[in-house]
């Protein structure tokens, strides 16, 4: 069987990481979210039935049952608050009191989604409005760090179709070939020097 290129530097790095006791792991998501920020695209009312963040152990992370908290600068009234995006409700009409829906047009409102904790992400999803006006559901969605730094963003989430419903599938955080590289070459000078101290 053919190694690539990098499968080898990926061996070689944890060969040698085993050796000198060291842990390193290669992920397969978004790493370090702390907060999710959802704006409308068309710079429309803001409207937005759930928000579903799913991290490496399939956990929705974005629900409120899990610690998530959600938060805005208005709200239309007093059934369509920022937390209706995060009750686990799919379900999108205003009237049955399913969604956040914001206070007023044109504003740039942001609803913001933070996580009980730092998570690796791999899957966000995003469920419009079904009652009326779906054709105001596209979305642009911005992942941060603790220190609200911008890890990802993804523009143009469309949930307007028949399912009211856009996925995205989010980047991983996997080392490139060059830097599993110069991590493997910083491994053999660790282990040199440890060698020559002993």
């Amino acid at each position: 069987m053919k190694m690539s290129l990098t499968q080898s530097f990926k061996r070689a790095a944890l060969a040698i990481s085993f050796g000198l006791g060291l842990t390193i792991s290669a992920h397969a998501g978004l790493v370090g979210v702390k907060t999710i920020e959802v704006s409308n695209s068309l710079n429309d009312w803001l409207q937005v039935a759930e928000v579903q963040a799913f991290n490496m152990s399939a956990v929705n992370v974005a629900l409120a049952a899990n610690g998530a908290a959600a938060s805005a600068p208005d709200s239309w009234s007093s059934i369509s608050l920022p937390a209706k995006a995060i009750d686990g409700v799919t379900l999108g009409s205003y009237g049955a009191g399913n969604i956040f829906h914001e206070g007023q047009n044109g504003s740039h409102d942001t609803l913001t989604i933070t996580l009980a904790a730092i998570q690796e992400l791999n899957l966000f999803q995003i469920w419009g409005r079904t009652d009326c006006c779906s054709n105001r559901d596209i979305y642009d969605v911005v992942f941060k760090d603790a220190q609200g730094l911008v890890l990802f963003a993804a523009n143009g989430l469309n949930a307007t179709g028949s399912t009211h419903m856009a996925s995205l599938g989010l980047p991983n955080t996997v080392p490139e070939p060059t830097s599993l590289a110069l991590l493997g070459l910083g491994l053999l000078g660790v282990a040199s020097l440890r060698r020559r101290k002993n």
